[in-house]
């Protein structure tokens, strides 16, 4: 089964986020909104205009010598870094540029670097990038991994986010939750959908989504 996805535009945004509504389970939550970010993600040209406007916040104020991209959202850190970079932010690495990384994952939910890019955090300012904020726990990690290399996290940005906060930063995001009056991202043994019987219609992560 194919989930049929519909448009919804901000009022702070061209972008178009493209949403489904039913009974969706991740890792770690249930909701009641399947967002996809496939096209804002992969495709250049909204990536892009995406990545216009998450840099606003960090063009004057912030420096940033690495992107560290997570679920899967390497085209979108991309065009953030060529944003940053076209502004003349001054990096404090000698290249004067902003490197795009993504950590390895191995063995379940545990990340790490190599040697060969674990100097591209280490005492670097790192912006984090993530598809969505839900629950905060990706982005968590994340920052707890960069601490653990050195890195120095400057900042987070998101094209979705249902926090306004996470470890002490502002979640710079497109979309925000309140935007969808009735959005629900709840742990599964709060999750009013399953207490009134309905079935899930999909498995959804940063890859996208299982429909049953």
């Amino acid at each position: 089964m194919v989930i049929p996805t519909t448009h919804f535009r901000s009022d702070a945004s061209s972008i178009p986020l493209r949403i489904a509504k039913g009974h969706f389970a991740t890792n770690h939550s249930h909701l009641n909104y399947y967002i996809d970010m496939t096209y804002t993600k992969h495709r250049l040209a909204e990536a892009q205009q995406a990545a216009k406007e998450l840099a606003l916040e960090f063009k004057t104020s912030t420096v940033v010598d690495t992107v560290l991209c997570l679920d899967g959202t390497e085209v979108l850190g991309t065009c953030i870094a060529e944003e940053l970079t076209s502004a003349g932010i001054r990096n404090l690495n000698k290249h004067e540029t902003i490197y795009v990384v993504t950590p390895e994952r191995i063995g379940g939910d545990q990340h790490i670097f190599r040697e060969n890019t674990a100097h591209l955090i280490r005492n670097r300012h790192i912006l984090v990038l993530a598809a969505s904020v839900t629950t905060g726990k990706t982005v968590q990690e994340a920052i707890e991994l960069l601490h653990f290399y050195g890195g120095i996290p400057v900042g987070v940005c998101s094209i979705f986010t249902c926090l306004e906060e996470c470890e002490g930063f502002p979640i710079t995001a497109i979309f925000h939750s309140d935007e969808l009056e009735d959005y629900q991202c709840l742990p599964m043994n709060q999750c009013p959908l399953c207490k009134n019987g309905v079935k899930i219609d999909a498995l959804v992560n940063s890859y996208g989504i299982s429909s049953f």
